[in-house]
């Protein structure tokens, strides 16, 4: 029997010591500690993939807390009985569950439907929120009930929601029911391509210096650091799904509140790059000037020095062509 641990971060939360120092003292070896970086929500995981490949009968899989591995219920349920045909046991130190015993399979279920019931709650609500917002053009009227957190959580969520649309794998019901939100209220909120509408992507950005990537050393945002620099930053890196990219034409970045540049979107879909979560390197020209927004895109609606106003909590949007 070999003992592995699995630990997870997302690309916000970079420091997974906690996760392997609370693995190796439960007795997982240091070298079969696998930590992955990436989206709770993405589908795609290939370091627990690639470790699931490797486990033989007898072996035991070992995290922190479900969420550590889980995307949503269907995929914790999934995993469970992947579990027990393969004859591998799973242990989760902080909820006390080991499916080696016909009680802790029990109560791992029962535990994961319980985060879903959590997590449901919270991204229906902040999507329906969002949703007012957006439909008022403006976020006023009385106090705001979201946290900067939720409406943070709500932008991932629907990033990861409009990726599943696109690729085409599943159907607006599937995905509702994965995000735990009523198909209306999703149906609002994606921006679908398969109309057959081009399209551009909005940015939202603001000037608040020091934004550096923690993996790389590579500023992000806007850089005030020449054109070089922010060519970089501009085309890396955007969860726009593989079946999204022919009909993407141009980015547009506005910086506080105003529409700073546009630049188009070479359309040779080899020049494309994916990091390993699947977000994309797009391969974006130079800043285009007013005369060639419009001979390029004259049906996009904005131009150089156009005011639009930021939606709190929105950090990017599709706009149809």
């Amino acid at each position: 029997m070999t003992r592995y641990g699995y630990a997870r971060v997302s690309a916000r939360e970079q420091n997974p010591e906690s996760q392997f120092d609370a693995l190796t003292q439960a007795g997982v070896a240091p070298e079969n500690v696998v930590i992955e970086k990436i989206s709770g929500e993405l589908v795609s995981r290939p370091k627990l993939d690639k470790l699931l490949a490797t486990l033989q009968a007898g072996d035991q899989v070992t995290v922190t807390r479900l969420r550590r591995i889980g995307r949503n219920h269907q995929h914790l349920r999934g995993l469970s009985k992947w579990f027990e045909e393969h004859e591998v046991d799973f242990q989760v130190l902080e909820q006390g569950i080991d499916t080696s015993t016909p009680i802790g399979r029990s109560y791992f279920r029962f535990m994961a439907a319980l985060d879903e019931f959590d997590r449901e709650a919270v991204v229906e609500g902040t999507l329906e929120g969002l949703a007012s917002a957006r439909a008022r053009g403006r976020v006023g009227g009385r106090p705001a009930k979201l946290t900067q957190r939720q409406l943070n959580e709500a932008q991932r969520q629907l990033n990861e929601a409009q990726r599943m649309y696109d690729a085409g794998n599943y159907t607006a019901e599937e995905i509702a029911g994965m995000f735990g939100v009523a198909r209306s209220t999703l149906y609002k909120q994606l921006s679908a391509h398969q109309d057959g509408r081009d399209c551009a992507l909005v940015v939202y950005r603001n000037t608040r210096p020091g934004k550096v990537d923690p993996d790389t050393n590579r500023p992000y945002g806007e850089t005030a650091a020449g054109e070089e620099v922010q060519l970089e930053a501009d085309r890396k890196w955007f969860p726009i799904a593989p079946a999204r990219r022919p009909r993407l034409k141009a980015i547009v970045y506005v910086v506080n509140g105003v529409v700073a540049r546009v630049r188009g979107v070479d359309p040779d879909l080899d020049k494309w790059g994916e990091d390993h979560r699947g977000y994309a390197d797009v391969p974006v020209t130079k800043p285009l000037t007013e005369l060639q927004i419009a001979e390029r895109l004259p049906t996009l609606g904005l131009t150089l020095g156009d005011p639009r106003p930021h939606v709190k909590g929105k950090i990017r949007e599709y706009v149809a062509l």
